[in-house]
């Protein structure tokens, strides 16, 4: 629900009940001209604390907006220099690794070739 059209039911509500009561009771027109006033003036309040309390809720808004473009930033870059500190420390070992892989590869072959050489023997 948009927090606006909720707002503008909540006054508008208000309002027809506040003045269907005020003009359904039995008062002289002095009486009902007052509590309308009264009731006016009620609604105005209401309206400049909705309005006040609208722009401390944006004014939040905005800054935790910015705080969290902030925090995602800083998060963002200290990934990235957690992965290059991770692939440099992997580096060697893959390396080694590797190494290993293509020695191992030499000798399978060799070893292929001994066991084609003696089995055609």
């Amino acid at each position: 629900m948009n927090g606006k059209s909720f707002i503008w039911g909540v006054l508008i509500g208000g309002t027809i009940a506040g003045l269907s009561t005020l003009l359904t009771t039995p008062t002289s027109g002095a009486e009902t001209r007052a509590k309308v006033k009264n009731a006016k003036q009620n609604i105005q309040l209401t309206l400049e604390e909705l309005k006040k309390e609208a722009l401390i809720v944006k004014e939040q808004v905005t800054q935790a907006i910015e705080e969290g473009k902030a925090t995602v930033g800083n998060m963002s870059n200290e990934v990235k220099v957690s992965v290059d500190l991770w692939k440099n420390s992997i580096k060697p070992h893959q390396e080694s690794i590797q190494q290993s892989i293509a020695v191992l590869e030499k000798e399978l072959e060799n070893l292929e070739r001994k066991v084609g050489k003696k089995a055609s023997n």
